[in-house]
């Protein structure tokens, strides 16, 4: 007992202190792999994705994109910007054309359009479930959009009811889809005196033009009549309210014109043209009817009836889509010109 009181009881000390700064050293490796691979590469990623959204939206059809334009929409320098494009390569989203241009993969393409719907749910959920400003939403669903989940998406898709537009008016692609362009026009470009146009979308970059907008009264829906037109400058009626309008806020409002009297497509005759001002029916539907570029603003053709009347073809983006009667019933228009 004496022996072990000598030299046990100080050997088994040392053994211990060995076996508890082994742990404690073990521990900190775990926490810190965990720490880097959540935290630091984040920020990395959502600038990266951030800047795919802004690379696909300059061309959704898929093709390649000028460097210069890329920086020109994102507002930065283009040296760096050409920069940047590498953490795009090394996530496997763009591959280089020329030395002045750039394409995204396809799945780039996919990645950026899922981000786009998820910022456009967020925007709807979080006006229409937690009651949030209109131009308040932004903002948030810029952060949200990187985190979401794809069951987390679906939920919230499924429980909107499948919006087709967002709350500030802009499309919600459908799941593995791909986002469809715009064909409408801004309010400062068909600012004719005598027009009555009706506001489909804003633009939600500037949180204070937004929430001006929408304190004048100019929100997805509403009906302008153009009354004078100067320089710098629009009168314009918003229901009985007459009010000035700067032309450079104009120019961030997206519409279509009122007909006098909207038809259904399905009733103009083969050989006509008109341009979709409205498409009715549920969320998923007018999904559908958008996924095929029946958009308001698109001019649309007829182009021949089934021998038996249904369905109908159309030309709609340079594509012959074929439609039934109760499809073409939700497309309302304008005509042009009667075939």
């Amino acid at each position: 007992m004496n022996r072990f009181a000598d030299w046990g009881w100080p050997v088994l000390s040392v053994l211990l202190a060995f076996a508890w700064l082994y742990t404690v050293i073990q521990c900190r490796r775990k926490s810190a792999t965990a720490d880097s691979a959540k935290v630091p590469a984040f920020p990395q990623r959502a600038d990266a994705e951030d800047l795919l959204k802004a690379i696909y939206t300059l061309d959704v059809t898929g093709g390649c994109v000028s460097i210069r334009d890329v920086a020109q929409a994102v507002s930065l320098p283009e040296a760096l910007v050409r920069e940047e494009l590498k953490g795009l390569r090394t996530f496997g989203w763009l591959k280089f054309g020329s030395a002045d241009s750039l394409c995204l993969t396809e799945e780039g393409q996919w990645h950026a359009n899922d981000l786009i719907r998820a910022h456009r749910l967020w925007e709807a959920y979080l006006v229409d479930r937690q009651g949030l400003a209109l131009e308040a939403v932004h903002a948030e669903a810029d952060v949200r959009e990187h985190t979401t989940t794809p069951e987390e998406l679906e939920r919230m898709d499924r429980e909107l009811d499948y919006p087709a537009w967002d709350p500030h008016g802009h499309m919600i692609p459908a799941r593995s889809g791909r986002l469809t362009s715009s064909a409408t026009r801004s309010l400062l470009e068909e600012a004719t005196p005598g027009r009555v146009l009706r506001v489909v979308a804003l633009d939600d970059t500037s949180e204070a033009l937004l929430a001006q907008l929408v304190a004048l009264g100019l929100y997805p829906g509403a009906t302008v009549e153009v009354l004078e037109r100067e320089v710098a400058m629009l009168r314009v009626r918003v229901d009985a309210n007459v009010m000035p309008l700067a032309a450079a806020a104009a120019r961030h409002i997206a519409v279509v014109p009122v007909p006098a009297l909207p038809l259904p497509l399905e009733e103009l005759p083969v050989g006509s043209r008109a341009q979709a001002v409205e498409i009715s029916g549920s969320g998923s539907h007018q999904r559908r009817m958008l996924d095929m570029g029946f958009v308001p603003g698109a001019e649309i053709y007829v182009v021949r009836k089934a021998p038996l009347g249904d369905p109908t073809e159309y030309r709609v983006k340079e594509t012959s889509i074929a439609l039934r009667r109760e499809d073409a019933h939700s497309v309302l228009v304008e005509e042009i010109s009667r075939g």
